[in-house]
């Protein structure tokens, strides 16, 4: 299916000719030939894997699936299916968000005093509870407390998961397995948002709390994947701190340069100093400070008009249903372009990774800005061409964050690190309906966009910017 699926995409891509004429010239020979080369680069990767992260990467493919099956559909169970009103139910949805900041707090502080596996398996423990409340629940408050639960839980699986990955994975890989964890995660997103979809088609108003029930389950199995993941890290390979051109950072107390890290990060550092500071010793670090900024930039120029930008956009041009088109087309790109991006990001270092994330966001937004004024190709054809290339960065995007900020970071302070770069993208999310906002309200839409390509010419300055980390 992924191969059919990548021969669709490539010959869409030459103008709708079908690969079989692509391939009588040696143009056409040298694209197949190419593509079954990302392919077969891929499968090597997935393999070079070990157990235990493709454990962890299946588990996450098959929760993300329950959480694409109903967070679309919340507002509906709670005012539809629950009776809530409809102003309190949409309050509510804010609840998801305003737990992440607390969940990832503490999911930094328990993945580096007691390992990566085990905050997972109680973020995840939080999450299949919430589920099953909301499923089962009635009442404002306890519907509420059930909210708070799932966004409480599941951010706290976030920096935890990111912790396993650098821990797990060769310093070398750490771009390219941080790539496959988003486009999967989005694969699962999206075809269990599909499922949703065709349910509640056919469903009546009773049957739709099953969704929640069904996404419990697969939660529930995700735990399952994780302690297998344990059981699987539990005799790692030991393996090399860093490259040679990212953070000298993992200086042992004499000078000289660790020679390993332990690859579960389930075992944090027993010496007492390593951790001593928490979050203050981690802001104290002004290289991730660096990062922490450019990822909060990037998020709100990007994720933040992503999510805000493009329905407005879609309204005033009068065809809201493009933004169905364009969601379509970002996941179908975040899926199928893995393969091309991986071989991208074997060559690129973190700063060429995220200034090719900041060059295509700003065709995008640029796109976007002469649409809502001259409405040039109309919105049916200008949201789905830019949420494809916004899907395109947000690929090199998702390997390049973690994979600095994780070089960055002392083994014991790991998930505090990891939590901070979840937090910082939060962030920027938050940032983007606030310029939506303002921008609609002044009847300037056109700035919103060139706004977000001013902020993305600030990353570039940022990480083009020689520093020794970087």
């Amino acid at each position: 299916m992924r191969e059919s699926g990548g021969a669709a995409v490539g010959g869409a891509r030459a103008g709708g000719v079908p690969v079989v004429l692509l391939g009588r010239g040696h143009l056409g020979s040298a694209m197949i030939g190419r593509l079954a080369g990302v392919r077969r680069s891929f499968a090597e990767l997935w393999r070079a894997f070990p157990p235990a992260v493709r454990f962890l990467l299946l588990g996450d493919l098959i929760s993300a699936a329950g959480i694409g099956l109903t967070q679309p559909y919340l507002v509906i169970l709670l005012h539809s299916v629950k009776g809530v009103p409809l102003v309190a139910a949409t309050a509510m949805t804010s609840l998801l968000a305003l737990a992440g900041f607390p969940g990832n707090w503490l999911s930094g502080t328990i993945a580096d005093r007691v390992g990566g596996h085990r905050a997972m398996t109680a973020g995840l423990g939080v999450t299949v509870c919430g589920l099953a409340l909301l499923a089962a629940g009635d009442g404002v408050v306890l519907l509420g407390v059930a909210v708070v639960s799932v966004g409480f839980g599941w951010s706290v699986t976030l920096p935890a998961y990111s912790t396993l990955i650098a821990g797990l994975v060769r310093p070398v890989d750490h771009a390219r397995a941080f790539t496959v964890q988003y486009a999967l995660f989005n694969a699962g997103m999206g075809a269990g948002a599909a499922a949703g979809a065709l349910v509640t088609h056919h469903a009546v108003g009773g049957d739709l709390p099953l969704l929640w029930w069904v996404a419990g389950v697969t939660c529930a199995a995700a735990v399952v994947f994780v302690r297998i993941s344990r059981a699987k890290a539990t005799v790692p390979p030991q393996t090399p701190v860093a490259s040679d051109d990212l953070l000298a950072a993992s200086q042992s107390e004499s000078g000289a340069p660790a020679a390993v890290i332990d690859a579960t990060s389930a075992a944090p550092d027993a010496s007492p100093q390593a951790a001593l500071g928490g979050y203050r010793r981690v802001l104290a670090d002004r290289a991730l400070l660096r990062v922490l900024l450019a990822a909060a930039l990037t998020s709100a120029a990007g994720y933040g008009v992503y999510e805000s930008g493009l329905p407005v956009l879609a309204v005033i041009s009068g065809d809201p249903a493009a933004m169905s088109w364009a969601s379509v087309a970002n996941c179908v790109t975040i899926v199928a372009g893995l393969p091309l991006t991986l071989g991208l990001t074997k060559r690129l270092r973190p700063p060429g990774l995220l200034t090719v994330t900041a060059l295509v966001w700003s065709a995008a937004w640029l796109l976007c800005a002469a649409e809502s004024q001259s409405h040039l190709f109309g919105a049916s054809v200008t949201l789905p061409l830019a949420a494809g290339l916004v899907g395109i960065g947000e690929l090199f995007m998702a390997g390049a964050l973690p994979a600095t900020v994780n070089e960055l970071a002392p083994e014991a302070l790991r998930g505090r690190y990891n939590a901070t770069l979840t937090m910082a993208i939060t962030s920027g999310m938050w940032a983007g309906p606030l310029l939506a906002a303002g921008a609609t309200a002044l009847g300037q839409v056109s700035s919103l966009f060139l706004m977000a390509v001013a902020l993305l010419a600030v990353v570039v300055v940022l990480v083009r910017r020689p520093r020794p980390s970087w």
